[in-house]
């Protein structure tokens, strides 16, 4: 089921398993909107999501050129090579900002974050600025236990095409998923595979904090749930150049729910990185073969 993807047996181990080499990036469905201005704007989806739930939130940049992509085994990128890890993640992203002319400002939505992470970790001159709304990261140890268990328990399932279909009947209710197309209800089970990937690979830690050498404005809403709240705050405190930013009345599923105040979030990263001193420390980590 995982390939050479290592389950770990505590929280917190660090270095991970050597990562695999990169992985085709013509398979991805990647989308460019918007006028060719720069910097350019990458976003990143969470799991299990696609970027079409992005595309309110893009409504509200009409000056910006806007960068989005289902990553692997997600939406239109579901018939993708699976990912073997966070660090396949990591690299489809790279090759993304190797596209742009300068390094693009990358805002990325819950589980992305972390992918958005390690790969600002491994190659920090390629970002003007990260913005990070609500990361999980399960692997720190005061993260609540039931919900660390419940990703091991998605993590070593034989099942995952039935996992992702009980989850999706919790967020939407049966009605709404009996309501969907036999065609959706397929592909929506199809993408279990890539998330079971997502939730294995963040039981351990995929990279360290402080090699996040990039300015970052790290988000949450108000009436979101307590631990990513607490998890916003702890990441400003342990990432080297981070600083929170807060949606009155949002909650974790902002970008859907809260999509004119996101794009605010996101004009709010492009801010930051403006003002970045251009002294920052750039240094890249090469990734291995």
């Amino acid at each position: 089921m995982f390939g050479s993807l290592m389950i770990p047996s505590a929280r917190g181990a660090w270095p991970p398993r050597d990562y695999d080499a990169p992985m085709e990036r013509s398979e991805l469905y990647v989308e460019h909107l918007g006028p060719r201005t720069s910097p350019a704007l990458v976003l990143v989806h969470g799991a299990p999501d696609r970027s079409s739930s992005l595309r309110g939130v893009v409504s509200h940049l009409p000056k910006s050129q806007v960068v989005i992509y289902d990553r692997r085994g997600y939406g239109r990128s579901l018939a993708a090579t699976s990912a073997g890890s966070m660090m396949d993640h990591a690299n489809d992203l790279l090759a993304i900002l190797d596209e742009c002319r300068v390094p693009p400002i990358v805002v990325a939505h819950s589980f992305g974050s972390n992918p958005t992470m390690l790969a600002a970790s491994v190659r920090p001159s390629a970002f003007a600025a990260i913005g990070l709304w609500e990361p999980p990261i399960p692997w720190v140890k005061w993260w609540p236990e039931d919900i660390y268990a419940y990703i091991v328990k998605i993590a070593t399932s034989d099942e995952p095409a039935d996992d992702i279909e009980a989850m999706y009947r919790r967020l939407l209710g049966d009605q709404v998923w009996n309501n969907l197309s036999p065609e959706v209800q397929a592909e929506r089970r199809g993408e279990g595979a890539a998330f079971q990937i997502d939730m294995a690979s963040e039981l351990d830690a995929p990279f360290n904090f402080e090699d996040v050498l990039v300015p970052a404005l790290v988000g949450y809403g108000t009436d979101t749930v307590a631990h990513h709240s607490k998890g916003v705050h702890w990441l400003v405190e342990h990432l080297p150049e981070a600083r929170p930013y807060e949606i009155p009345g949002a909650g974790h599923f902002a970008p859907r729910t809260h999509p004119r105040e996101f794009a605010a979030f996101i004009r709010a990263v492009f801010t930051l990185a403006e003002s970045a001193t251009t002294s920052r420390l750039s240094v890249d980590i090469e990734v291995l073969p």
